[in-house]
């Protein structure tokens, strides 16, 4: 687990499947990432994805998911992920989400990033972290850059968007290590002898 200041990010167990069956198929949720619908999974289907990602027996597979729960509590409310992770280039993607609309806005998403960000970059041996965002998606886009991450332009037409029936201009962002190590600074890193997988 990543043990936050505010949240613990952990893997992911059997019955996580009812709170990304809840969260996958809200449209109000998903419509920024261009699913005014929802992913309309089903439980049983979301259930197969969490038994097939727990099943991964790589200590540092090319892409793993994650739950993000309230340290407090342990409840569960977001997910992330890191894929793409290409070891030769040294570079990954990754994706965050605080799904539980109540608890946005208290600082969760800042503090689950900005450890996960620090733990890529330890143990993954990346010199750099790559996103997109849809070009709209200005809240996303703010909160990226607080955490040091840089525009670096924008890919015309590069995602199908279902809101609009049409492909979409995407933003490609992405961190330095070096930026990193500066950036991080400006954050209460939970370290590091506790931020152990188990």
């Amino acid at each position: 687990m990543i043990i936050g200041n505010k949240v613990v990010i952990r893997q992911y167990e059997l019955g996580d499947e009812k709170y990304l069956y809840k969260w996958w198929n809200n449209g109000a949720m998903m419509e920024h990432a261009t699913f005014p619908y929802g992913l309309m999974n089903s439980q049983e289907a979301i259930r197969q994805q969490v038994q097939k990602e727990m099943e991964k027996n790589e200590l540092f597979p090319e892409g793993k998911k994650f739950i993000v729960c309230t340290k407090g509590d342990m409840k569960p409310i977001g997910e992330m992920n890191y894929g793409g992770w290409n070891k030769r280039n040294r570079i990954c993607e990754f994706g965050i989400k605080i799904c539980e609309v109540d608890e946005q806005g208290k600082g969760y998403g800042e503090d689950a990033l900005a450890h996960f960000i620090d733990y890529m970059f330890r143990n993954l041996n990346l010199i750099k972290i790559e996103l997109t965002t849809m070009n709209d998606n200005k809240r996303a886009q703010t909160f990226y850059k607080k955490l040091g991450f840089k525009e670096i332009g924008i890919i015309r037409k590069g995602c199908y968007d279902s809101r609009s029936g049409d492909n979409s201009d995407v933003m490609y962002m992405d961190l330095l290590r070096e930026e990193w190590d500066e950036s991080k600074k400006n954050f209460k890193l939970n370290y590091p002898e506790n931020n152990l997988w188990i």
